[in-house]
């Protein structure tokens, strides 16, 4: 059985164990049938991982700070790892269906160079291969999300497997799939030369180790924090919570949290306790 989160207009599925290791979720977002029929702000976090996102009704546009007009997106978008948060509006109801990859997953599954992807939003023809193309229009022309997912995974068991990858756990964290990236490497014999790990790092994954590092710790701990946060019925104790993950203090988690999401680890838990649908993302994701 998938497991699945659910609000009464969005979700996040998992994919099964055995692809675990290439899909890391899949997101679904529906207000069609919403008795609120106006625009409708949606707030993402910076990102390790890429995508794919069908606008299957609606449409959907950049808010971009500093920017005189809003930035119309794709209506199969492409994304790639994003370093900053980012913002999109939608002028009216939406029906979207989107997959996240692990970005070297995605790599070894198109070829592509990741860091030629890092902050893009594209269209994804004249990026992706050509079996890539005719995935999407499957996808889009698929009856349902059950099927949507199934045309996804039968097209990725299939790459996975004349590649030869593995996959991990199906509840691996958010830091697992960075100590496989750099596993990967060392088998391939990269792992001695720390310029070449870099270097390979930024063509399979978009970005340095570093950054890659703090990132997914970031990810891994604000989720963690939310998690225990529930099931005691207590607000964190974010000095503790930046100890327990191994920061330096609870200005240091909430430098690196803001870097990654744009508020401070106390603001944003706030806000996704609040009614604020903006946030809907994060409180599926964490």
């Amino acid at each position: 059985m998938r497991i699945r989160l659910q609000l009464p207009f969005a979700a996040v599925a998992l994919p099964p164990a055995s692809l675990a290791g290439s899909i890391r979720a899949y997101i679904t977002k529906d207000t069609s049938g919403s008795p609120r029929k106006g625009e409708s702000i949606n707030r993402y976090p910076a990102s390790v991982y890429c995508g794919i996102a069908w606008f299957l009704e609606g449409s959907s546009e950049r808010v971009e700070p500093g920017l005189p007009s809003l930035q119309p997106l794709p209506s199969t978008l492409l994304l790639g790892p994003q370093t900053r948060p980012w913002v999109t509006r939608n002028p009216g109801p939406v029906r979207t269906f989107g997959v996240v990859f692990y970005p070297q997953a995605f790599h070894r599954l198109t070829g592509l160079d990741i860091s030629t992807l890092v902050d893009g939003m594209f269209p994804v023809h004249g990026v992706l291969p050509p079996d890539w193309i005719a995935l999407c229009e499957q996808v889009r022309l698929a009856p349902d999300d059950t099927a949507r997912m199934a045309l996804l995974e039968a097209f990725v068991a299939r790459h996975a497997h004349a590649l030869q990858t593995s996959a991990p756990s199906v509840r691996a964290t958010a830091t697992r799939w960075l100590h496989e990236l750099q596993v990967h490497a060392s088998a391939q014999g990269l792992g001695g030369s720390l310029r070449s790990l870099e270097r390979h790092a930024r063509t399979w994954a978009g970005q340095s180790l570093r950054r890659l590092g703090w990132l997914s710790r970031a990810e891994t701990t604000l989720m963690q924090a939310r998690q225990r946060s529930e099931a005691s019925g207590q607000a964190p104790r974010w000095q503790d919570v930046a100890l327990d993950a191994g920061y330096a203090d609870q200005s240091h988690l909430c430098r690196e949290a803001q870097r990654v999401t744009g508020e401070s680890p106390a603001e944003l838990a706030r806000r996704v306790q609040s009614e604020d649908e903006s946030y809907w993302l994060y409180r599926l994701w964490t």
